[in-house]
């Protein structure tokens, strides 16, 4: 089997070579037929080999040349098949050979193949031990590095100036400023003060130790004629590396101060400082000096202004700065890409790309990360795939650079089944790789993978970030493993440094103990947080509200604007702030709010405007809905939840006419109805009594597809129910494809309240039967039914089965319904000593129920017993005296009746006159 197009498609050859299946003639002809694929090769490896010998006959040079070319090629498979053949042919005992392979294995990030090959070698040289310490410093593992090389030095090898110069390197990275400080005294008892190299580690060294202070001192050790431009120069960078962009723009101040003339390096430095200075001004100015002395078209530049102007977010001028460059290389590309990326111009971006490409540029890893992220902000998939596809061919390795940058465009685009295979075939998975996979499978409700994952990750002995934890912590709080949240939160105080006070994780801890009903959990992250920010402040507060501890997130909401470091709500935190205040309810405390709201600019929007309104519709006070009404007028912008709020508003007021009023101007809009518009507008129908609008909403909700929905489904039963059509109320019933406890309910209610008892009771086992729960309002129509029907032992049965049997709460109106059960039945003794027993504090509506039957059986010595408890509960009801008046009647107790209404007329109680309308139909 011969591969020429594909060089890292050789896994067939290379278990062949194991299994030693081919000699060493056919290795060499099939390993000549797979280079032939690359571009560009060192020799025929044919003329390399002795057919007599069956010996490789190529020189060392040229075997180190073909290694290089290999690890420029990141070209694993190949460079191990040549390794297979070097320790065949015996030429791997060399340590020139060795130590070629090593930097190969390095380069391609095999760092354990590297280091078995290491310790293997019997007497390794300083190459050999440099180039193995410099591939731990290179991949991050800075502490291994410095162990190695603290072996290196007890083993007598003394470094050279590169040597001392990744140590160097490595103790700034990890901060070990003691050890950086003995290794700057060795450098000095070597003789390589004056070393570049060696200098420039040290510099970064401090300065990455926030020794600012030490790095100028030693600066200033150095006389004048010896800081070169590139000394300079890597004093600038190491300041800005470590977001010291100020003192790095201090010592240009000096550079320029001795005369030192600033290098197109220099200038390209500053100008990215500018980033973290977020000062497009000094950009502006840096750019004017460039062009005053001829570097503003060199390549180093031009990219970083680029760059800087796309970071920005001016793009316009990073363009003009594009367009203005003679040569543009590869840098410049990805900057300019990038910046079409960060300013959310993808198809623009892309387009760039396709002239990168037709231009016959170089493709590169950078540019195709680029293209693949701006892949990602597109709706269209095939556009990510077929550079997927120019990926595979131009035959880059997929490390995890590439690869993070693959998985998150896949991601973008909603293919995370393509995003998760590309991981799997991603080499030498790094934190940003797994952070990308595990922060994809979270966004699209994979938190089960995410969390395999994830200890996966923990297996491979890589350390999560915040923004990994913070992903972990969501899909913990999704799948409702607490305990694995704990456990994550002890992870994270032991191994991350500022833990609690980083946002996205202390975020993610809150809304993970929030979620969980741990609240406490919750507020004692929160006061661990040095300063939270506004979505902190958003997520303890709708962690009260969620808990139903209302009073408190209005504190809280209290403390976010008033504390000393002013937190500006957002939008949603305003909701979350109403929706306290309408449950509570607070409506003074949700004016208040309402008078901030204004005063901040938010009303018009239609979140917070829709919170208000439904604020103002939830008040008990009939006048607040007119504030509902001014703030619904008020806004500019009306979505379907706004519209819905204004006319369920309306509706609970009991001003049916108008909800069903606005439904008709809604229906001139073009905003798609949902079921909550539609539900409040059968229940405004079924206050009303009004049939023939009541049909009108159903054929509307035939049309709009929504009759299927059991919500709406279960809202048209009850408004047939109520408006008297209880034929239809049935008909619906029995056409419905699914039923839930809803639906059953309102069908069950309906019969209950025009008198079909045994009907309803038949249904209520027909519901259970069925497999649902009866809830609390089921158990009402029940008992209902069996007041109307007269079935006192049947009603006794199921108001104790609601506690015994389902575990339900007894509320005052299953105690009513069962008082007048009982008061039907002319068992008022039994049904007064219920209302005895009952737990509630204000007991007015079951003695108006008692006195209601003590008026329809004449029992006038309850009667009067009830009446008097009525008239201390309530001076001024009018239907007690009504209730009482009726029942003297009732007895022909004429005397004592006429004597009611006089009392009545003298305390002015009065009583509104009834009523009834009848639907005329037009």
């Amino acid at each position: 089997m011969i591969f020429v197009n594909r060089f890292w498609l050789s896994f067939p050859f290379q278990r062949e070579i194991l299994s030693a299946k081919l000699n060493c003639r056919d290795l060499f002809i099939h390993f000549n037929n797979c280079i032939s694929g690359i571009q560009r090769t060192v020799r025929t490896i044919n003329s390399f080999f002795d057919i007599e010998n069956h010996r490789p006959q190529f020189s060392l040079q040229e075997c180190a040349s073909l290694l290089q070319r290999f690890s420029d090629l990141r070209d694993v498979n190949n460079g191990k098949s040549l390794h297979s053949i070097l320790i065949k042919s015996g030429l791997h005992r060399d340590v020139f050979v060795q130590n070629n392979i090593l930097r190969f294995y390095a380069a391609c990030e095999e760092l354990m193949n590297a280091r078995l090959l290491f310790d293997e070698m019997p007497e390794p040289n300083l190459i050999s031990w440099t180039s193995m310490i410099s591939a731990y410093v290179q991949y991050g593992y800075n502490d291994l590095g410095l162990q190695l090389f603290s072996l290196m030095c007890r083993s007598g090898l003394w470094p050279n100036e590169f040597g001392y110069s990744v140590a160097l390197k490595a103790c700034g990275v990890t901060g070990n400023l003691l050890m950086g400080k003995v290794l700057h005294g060795q450098t000095l008892k070597s003789g390589f003060e004056l070393c570049f190299f060696c200098n420039s580690s040290i510099f970064n060294m401090y300065v990455k130790s926030w020794e600012v202070d030490d790095a100028r001192k030693l600066f200033n050790e150095i006389p004048l004629n010896e800081r070169s431009e590139a000394l300079w120069n890597t004093l600038l960078d190491s300041c800005v590396q470590v977001s010291k962009a100020k003192e790095a723009i201090n010592f240009f101040h000096q550079m320029l101060h001795f005369n030192v003339s600033p290098t197109c390096y220099t200038y390209a430095i500053l100008i990215k400082s500018c980033t973290d200075l977020w000062n497009f001004h000094l950009v502006k100015s840096f750019h004017g000096r460039t062009v005053m002395v001829g570097l503003d078209n060199h390549s180093f530049v031009g990219g970083a202004l680029v760059d800087t102007y796309s970071k920005l977010g001016f793009l316009e001028d990073a363009y003009k700065v594009f367009q203005e460059l003679e040569e543009k290389d590869n840098v410049v590309w990805s900057s300019l890409l990038a910046g079409f990326h960060q300013s959310g111009v993808a198809e623009q971006g892309l387009q760039l790309f396709g002239q990168f490409v037709s231009e016959g540029h170089k493709l590169d890893p950078f540019i195709f990360a680029n293209a693949f992220s701006l892949c990602s902000s597109i709706e269209v998939t095939a556009v990510g795939s077929q550079v997927h596809c120019s990926f595979i061919k131009s035959g880059f390795a997929l490390d995890s650079f590439i690869g993070s940058s693959l998985i998150n465009m896949y991601v973008g685009t909603g293919m995370v089944c393509h995003a998760y295979k590309c991981f799997l075939e991603v080499r030498h998975k790094n934190e940003i790789c797994f952070n990308a996979m595990i922060a994809g499978l979270t966004f699209h409700s994979e938190d089960g993978k995410a969390l395999e994952l994830f200890c996966k990750m923990r297996e491979l002995g890589l350390i999560p970030g915040h923004s990994t934890i913070s992903y972990v912590l969501r899909a913990c709080a999704n799948l409702h493993k607490l305990e694995e949240g704990r456990a994550l939160h002890s992870l994270i105080v032991k191994t991350l440094v500022d833990s609690d006070s980083n946002f996205g994780t202390g975020n993610a801890l809150i809304e993970l103990y929030a979620k969980r009903g741990v609240v406490e959990e919750a507020i004692m992250v929160f006061k661990e947080m040095d300063v939270p920010n506004e979505f902190c402040w958003t997520t303890i507060i709708s962690s009260y509200t969620e808990s139903e501890r209302w009073e408190e997130a209005l504190f809280l909401f209290l403390d976010m604007i008033c504390s000393s470091k002013f937190i500006k709500p957002s939008q949603f935190t305003l909701v979350v702030v109403l929706q306290a205040c309408t449950r509570l309810p607070a409506l003074n405390q949700g004016k208040q709010i309402h008078g901030y709201i204004i005063k901040a600019g938010f009303e018009l929007h239609s979140f917070v405007g829709s919170a208000l309104i439904s604020m103002y519709g939830m008040s008990p006070i009939k006048s607040d809905i007119y504030d509902a009404s001014r703030v619904f007028s008020s806004m500019t912008e009306r979505d379907i939840v706004s519209w819905s709020a204004i006319i369920t508003a309306w509706e609970q007021h009991g001003y049916g006419e108008e909800a069903l009023k606005l439904f008709i101007e809604f229906q001139h809009t073009s905003i798609p109805v949902d079921e909550s518009v539609l539900s409040s507008c059968l229940a405004a129908c079924a206050s009303l009594v009004a049939l023939e609008s009541g049909k009108w909403i159903h054929s509307c909700i035939i049309k709009t597809g929504f009759e299927s929905n059991l919500h709406v489904g279960s809202s048209i039963i009850d408004m047939y129910c109520k408006c008297g059509s209880i034929l239809d109320a049935v008909k619906f019933f029995d056409g419905m494809e699914r039923h839930n406890t809803v639906s059953w309910t309102a069908m069950i209610t309906g019969y209950a309240h025009h008198g079909f008892g045994k009907e309803a009771i038949e249904l209520f086992n027909g519901m259970k039967e069925a497999g649902l729960e009866p809830d609390g309002v089921t158990f009402i129509g029940v008992l209902t039914a069996c007041s109307h029907v007269g079935l006192v032992k049947e009603g006794w049965q199921y108001f104790e089965s609601m506690r015994n049997n389902y575990g339900l709460d007894i509320t005052i109106n299953h105690y009513a319904c069962m008082v007048d059960l009982l008061g039907r039945a002319g068992q008022v003794d039994e049904a007064e000593a219920l209302i005895k027993t009952t737990p509630f504090q204000s007991k007015t509506p079951l003695w108006k129920t008692l006195l209601g039957a003590c008026n329809k059986h004449g029992n006038v010595q309850v009667g009067n017993r009830i009446a008097k408890i009525l008239v201390e509960l309530e001076l001024d009801e009018p239907s007690t005296y009504v209730l009482l008046s009726n029942m003297y009647a009732s007895a022909s107790m004429w005397d004592h009746s006429i004597e009611l209404r006089d009392r009545m007329k003298g305390e002015h109680i009065n009583k509104d006159p009834g009523c009834s309308w009848v639907q005329v139909a037009t």
